[in-house]
């Protein structure tokens, strides 16, 4: 165990990339390279000097690591700490301090974590400073040499494609196929539709033609919503949501297969979604399609206004 309190520090523009390389350790080497590229692209050193990114010192040599990821919607993903071996834990508290702190400063709304199964000591650690915990999310991938090289034939199902201008009415759908969810309860009522909208339409990269309302006999009964991230060459599948009274149905196969068919008609290599493992129905049907299981991450969420309140 170290013998002395490291200093705290906002991390200078020029000990970025060594921070990221550190806070970032648990995910996918590929997806750090995307998430560290796309951070150090701000052009604006004041901008990049301003991000929540704070680290511990001992003299020059770096022992921890935590940022908060700003996103739209006055959201953030808080990145937990990232200790060196033999560093305090107490680094990893005061670490988490200073930058939920300046979130708070920063009017954020929400602020989400995603533990590793692995990483059960960052849990006392979130909750010290008023983090909740909500799901534990399952992370599931379809491969290519699973999608069907047809569209589904005799379906029951219409998929019309999305624009601008019927935000409204995917809107009230969305909202529509919130009733009696078994997806995160916890986050229930804490954003509005508009914001979940927007937040869906900047993650990955936004195509219109690759979001569907989904329509049976007439009527919206669902939504269809993936997003591209070309750089490693898949698709994700962010929201699929029916209506109460369409669920059960066999619509919610029938729509991933034809998502899957997108996918393959599109020549990406797989499909990946985060399910919440509460929601038997829906990670029963996502294996019957094809889904496996390839990571799990406990999700916990931080609202300023309610420990202010």
């Amino acid at each position: 165990m170290a013998s002395a309190s490291p200093e705290i520090t906002r991390c200078p523009p020029q000990r970025m990339a060594e921070a990221l390389t550190l806070v970032l350790t648990d995910i996918a080497p590929s997806q750090r390279g995307d998430i560290a590229r796309g951070l150090l692209k701000i052009d604006d050193p004041a901008e990049l000097d301003n991000e929540p990114i704070y680290i511990a010192l001992r003299g020059e040599q770096l022992c921890g690591a935590a940022w908060g990821q700003r996103q739209t919607g006055n959201i953030a993903m808080f990145w937990p700490p990232q200790l060196v071996p033999g560093e305090d834990e107490q680094t990893a508290l005061r670490l988490t301090e200073a930058v939920v702190r300046v979130l708070d400063e920063t009017a954020i709304e929400m602020t989400q974590a995603l533990l590793p199964a692995s990483d059960a000591a960052a849990a006392p650690v979130l909750q010290a400073v008023g983090f909740d915990h909500l799901a534990q999310l399952l992370y599931m991938s379809c491969e290519a040499n699973r999608f069907p090289t047809d569209p589904p034939t005799a379906s029951q199902l219409e998929f019309e494609p999305y624009s601008g201008a019927k935000r409204g009415r995917l809107m009230a759908i969305v909202e529509r196929t919130y009733e009696r969810t078994l997806d995160c309860v916890g986050l229930n009522g804490m954003r509005t539709i508009s914001e979940v909208i927007t937040g869906y339409q900047d993650t990955g990269v936004f195509r219109p033609e690759n979001w569907r309302i989904v329509r049976r006999r007439g009527e919206d009964i669902g939504v269809l919503l993936l997003t591209d991230h070309p750089q490693a060459r898949h698709w994700e599948l962010m929201y699929m949501g029916l209506v109460p009274e369409s669920r059960g149905s066999g619509c919610g196969a029938e729509i991933t297969q034809y998502a899957k068919w997108l996918a393959g008609s599109a020549g990406v290599e797989r499909i990946v979604l985060a399910v919440d493992a509460a929601n038997m129905p829906a990670l029963r049907m996502y294996r019957r399609t094809g889904f496996e299981i390839w990571d799990r991450r406990t999700v916990y969420v931080r609202f300023p206004e309610k420990l202010r309140g």
